[in-house]
């Protein structure tokens, strides 16, 4: 799993340009009057389930002990149940509804617990959306559950959904000799050896790229840094402000940025 050990930025971006990309997704989703119409909203529905939906299917197979093929269908039904209830539209308004994350995890528990008070509303289909959930993503939780741990199964997901978005930003920017060889150097110490033996040694890795193992320590350094200032802009996404954004690395990453 990759590191957050590494120096952030507080002067990269303060609160007075706080990006509000997901927070814009919320809103357009609940927006009962979108004034883009019905596709456009159904297209943000399916943009927030993609964004979200790992963490609540695992918390069903894991917390609720639901068969994998009825936890997916829980999942969608979840978040077509916070489109058509408004109740997202609800917390966007609401200053005082706290965490998007802590939200969306009692939400859940109040929802599972309503379809097993009356089994009925366990019906689907008719003209309401389908969002297809991803099916290797899917087998990769499963194996993640499998293996087991006592971490809250919820905020595991949710961190490897953040940590998966920022290596996929990290390789997107990969684009120059240089950045292209930082990141297979944070790869490979980093992220490879969650599936391998270890991680190498930074003189294994310089004879691999043909540099020298100072330039691979730099590399790295570099790497962790750029991959840390993306996991804050993803938590930034999910936040209100900045406080709260830093409030999430720390509760998620245990890590408390400058």
């Amino acid at each position: 799993m990759p590191t957050l050990d590494t120096r952030f930025d507080p002067g990269s971006s303060g609160s007075a340009a706080f990006p509000r990309t997901r927070w814009s997704l919320v809103a357009r989703v609940a927006d009962p009057g979108s004034q883009q119409g019905t596709g456009t909203r159904r297209a943000a529905l399916a943009e927030l389930v993609q964004a979200y939906w790992r963490p609540v299917y695992r918390a069903l197979r894991v917390h609720q002990r639901r068969p994998r093929e009825e936890a997916e269908d829980l999942t969608q039904a979840f978040f077509l149940e916070l489109m058509e209830k408004r109740t997202l539209e609800r917390f966007v308004a609401d200053p005082k509804a706290g965490r998007f994350r802590a939200l969306l995890r009692s939400l859940l528990e109040r929802y599972v617990s309503t379809v097993d008070r009356d089994a009925r509303r366990k019906k689907r289909g008719g003209g309401r959306a389908h969002v297809r959930l991803d099916p290797a993503m899917i087998d990769a939780i499963e194996a993640r559950i499998a293996a087991g741990t006592p971490e809250d199964p919820f905020d595991v997901e949710w961190r490897a959904a953040v940590i998966d978005q920022a290596l996929a930003e990290l390789a997107g920017e990969a684009r120059t000799p240089l950045s292209q060889r930082r990141l297979e150097v944070f790869l490979a110490y980093e992220v490879e050896p969650a599936h391998d033996a270890g991680r190498p040694t930074y003189a294994e890795l310089a004879r691999r790229l043909g540099v020298r193992p100072h330039d691979v320590k730099n590399d790295l350094v570099a790497a962790r840094r750029r991959f840390a200032e993306l996991v804050l802009e993803r938590l930034r996404d999910d936040a209100r402000d900045e406080d709260e954004a830093r409030e999430e690395l720390r509760a998620l990453f245990g890590v408390v940025p400058p």
